[in-house]
């Protein structure tokens, strides 16, 4: 009798306990909890790993299910207003927009570790949008490193409909470099900490979280936007990200614009020249290189209105889920 006492009390705690994952072809899944709500957007809640994750979901008026856009920021300083106003202008757009939260900032636990578990959580929250009004068609939009972990996200999906890029580093190790030049060793030892070591003790550390190997393994089209007078990330990052997409045989595209968006005419510094040559737009189905030659790293209406072209496009054919 004692032994049945057991098994029931053991199943019970067992069937009482929130399912935290499923499955979708051997990808993880999680399933979300909505655990706030304001105004302008709704609180899920979900793990991996028994890591505590939390993302905003904002929603489309008049629209019970859209096309789902998986904004990431960047800058290790959390969801911020601007974040924030980034998602609501998108969802005007007509898409339910998800806003992580990533690992060690906002309200999710775990560790900061350069992108790397969060490239693995953002995959698993954008397969799980359809809960939450997603129709099962999905793209990333990713500012600065967010777009590195959109890169690494997508990587081997052949559900991902597109990224948008916006001022992405595909060079850690450069980025590091610049720092210690601009005598910033603190902010340098910080990222050796989170991503395990410097280039020099851990060099498969580094190589783990490399844009330009990540760039390889994904099959959907890249909008990537680079800004001229960027004094964080080089033009010539973007220059080689064009040629690693060309060595996979993929077709890109180059535009320069003006900051207000139309082509631009005027010359190139020496530095912005790898840019060249510009071949104006081609399908937006395809990778396109945006330049603003004279834009710092900010963003604008011109830029907005680059990404907005490039979702519409890839999100011209039907829902699947």
């Amino acid at each position: 009798m004692r032994r049945w006492v057991l098994l029931g009390a053991c199943w019970l705690l067992i069937a009482c306990q929130p399912r935290q994952t499923g499955s979708e072809n051997g990808v993880w899944v999680p399933n979300l909890r909505v655990v706030g709500r304001t105004q302008d957007y709704e609180t899920v809640r979900y793990e991996r790993d028994g890591v505590p994750l939390y993302a905003e979901i904002y929603r489309p008026k008049g629209k019970s299910r859209a096309p789902a856009v998986v904004l990431l920021p960047g800058g290790f300083v959390g969801v911020n207003a601007n974040h924030r106003a980034a998602a609501r202008r998108l969802a005007q757009a007509g898409y339910l927009v998800a806003l992580p939260h990533m690992r060690g900032q906002g309200k999710s636990g775990g560790f900061i570790d350069f992108g790397l578990e969060d490239a693995v959580d953002v995959r698993g929250l954008a397969k799980s949008l359809p809960q939450v009004g997603g129709d099962g068609r999905y793209a990333y939009m990713g500012v600065s490193l967010g777009g590195a972990i959109a890169i690494n996200a997508a990587r081997n999906d052949p559900d991902t409909r597109g990224i948008v890029c916006v001022m992405t580093p595909m060079d850690f190790r450069e980025q590091r470099q610049m720092l210690l030049n601009y005598g910033r060793t603190e902010r340098a030892k910080r990222w050796d900490d989170w991503v395990g070591g410097s280039p020099d003790e851990c060099p498969e550390c580094w190589d783990a979280r490399d844009p330009l190997k990540h760039v390889l393994e994904v099959r959907a089209p890249i909008m990537f936007i680079q800004a001229g007078e960027d004094v964080l990330i080089p033009v010539s990052q973007a220059c080689r990200w064009r040629e690693a997409r060309r060595a996979m045989g993929r077709t890109v595209y180059t535009v320069a614009l003006t900051d207000d968006g139309k082509p631009w005419r005027g010359r190139l510094k020496e530095r912005q020249r790898c840019a060249l040559p510009f071949t104006g737009w081609g399908d937006l189905r395809e990778d396109h290189l945006v330049f603003f030659p004279s834009l710092p790293h900010r963003t604008n209406d011109a830029v907005w209105d680059v990404a907005l072209k490039a979702l519409a496009r890839w999100f011209e054919e039907g829902a699947h889920g």
